[in-house]
């Protein structure tokens, strides 16, 4: 199980790597492919999906520079898995197409590819200061999220002076100046103990203060307090069985919550955040074994690449433990920040 883990290791830093490298230009040449898939149906069988030259624009419109075209149903080889696109080899060169216009993705090499949307965070912190994430490596772009001391963070690498992470669709920075006790995940199983985590990832909700979201934040922190537990080996966590039933005996409010894509007033809204963050870490670590978990529809859900949430509620996320010693599930809620790391329990510091 090691080797798996170190395996998955080595293929996702190529992946950072050829993330970390500018992307303003397209490839003269193929590259290795880790997956294929297919463009989606999912829009019509006669749609057509955008290849475009960079991963550049969130939302892109037609007037955005593109490739060329894809027919729904087209074979797409990849190269790379970007938070908003994926890297597809295209004629003689590289494309970018949104994620969530493709569909039927598989590992080329399943026993050394990790799971598809896998993101490994390699460091981790908790913040002493006012910082800011910013939409580019650079001082003085965009300004993405302010956050305040004690909020948690995970990040996927640093390069040059900044910490990265995914924000929602898109990556985010932060300047290691501002980040004085940046501390590393633990970089296989053995290594993991009750203080150093095994895996870590977090995402960002709304913080807008009107009464609906309010009570999105309080469902996801009632969430929290009813999902962090000790895992014994073998022990399956059910989501919906162990953080709900969402109800207001439970301490949940009536807030927005996704269903089939749409957003819907419910009871225990936001819950999908906590479940879909939870998955993201489960995705990092080859000794847990996903048993059930469905998608929000086509479009997924926006505060996370396509392609890796999980829902709960109607459906539900379930994962074994099947690792040969207990698993701590560990969360922290605050100013737009859920974040779930997962530590042994077995060893001491």
């Amino acid at each position: 199980m090691m080797k798996k883990r170190l395996a998955a290791c080595l293929m996702l830093l190529a992946l950072v790597l050829g993330m970390a490298a500018p992307q303003g230009a397209i490839a003269a040449t193929k590259k290795p492919v880790i997956y294929t898939g297919r463009i989606s149906l999912d829009y019509g069988a006669d749609s057509g999906t955008g290849v475009y030259y960079t991963p550049d624009v969130i939302s892109p419109d037609s007037s955005v520079k593109r490739l060329g075209t894809l027919k729904a149903g087209s074979s797409i080889d990849i190269v790379d898995v970007l938070p908003n696109y994926l890297e597809i080899n295209y004629g003689k060169r590289t494309g970018f197409v949104l994620r969530h216009r493709t569909s039927n993705i598989v590992a080329v090499d399943p026993v050394t590819t990790p799971r598809y949307g896998t993101v490994v965070s390699q460091y981790y912190t908790t913040l002493d200061r006012e910082t800011q994430v910013m939409a580019a490596p650079e001082v003085g772009s965009e300004v993405l999220i302010t956050l305040q001391a004690g909020t948690q963070l995970a990040f996927v690498d640093i390069s040059s002076g900044w910490a990265r992470l995914i924000f929602k669709r898109q990556f985010g920075y932060v300047d290691t100046a501002n980040l004085p006790d940046l501390q590393m995940v633990a970089p296989n199983e053995q290594s993991g103990d009750q203080l150093t985590p095994l895996a870590v990832y977090n995402s960002f909700y709304n913080i807008a203060e009107n009464d609906m979201n309010l009570n999105r934040i309080e469902n996801i922190k009632v969430g929290v307090d009813r999902m962090d537990r000790v895992m014994q080996p073998g022990e399956t966590l059910d989501f919906n069985g162990t953080v709900g039933p969402f109800s207001r005996r439970n301490g949940y409010l009536s807030s927005w919550g996704l269903f089939e894509g749409e957003l819907v007033p419910s009871v225990g809204g936001g819950s999908c955040q906590l479940s879909s963050t939870l998955y993201n870490v489960v995705l990092q670590l080859t000794g847990l074994t996903v048993l059930a978990r469905a998608p929000h529809g086509r479009n997924g859900a926006p505060y996370l690449p396509h392609g890796v949430d999980a829902s709960s509620g109607d459906l539900n996320f379930i994962f074994r433990n099947d690792y040969d010693f207990a698993i701590r599930i560990s969360s922290h809620v605050q100013d737009g920040v859920l974040f779930i790391a997962f530590y042994r329990d077995d060893i001491r510091s």
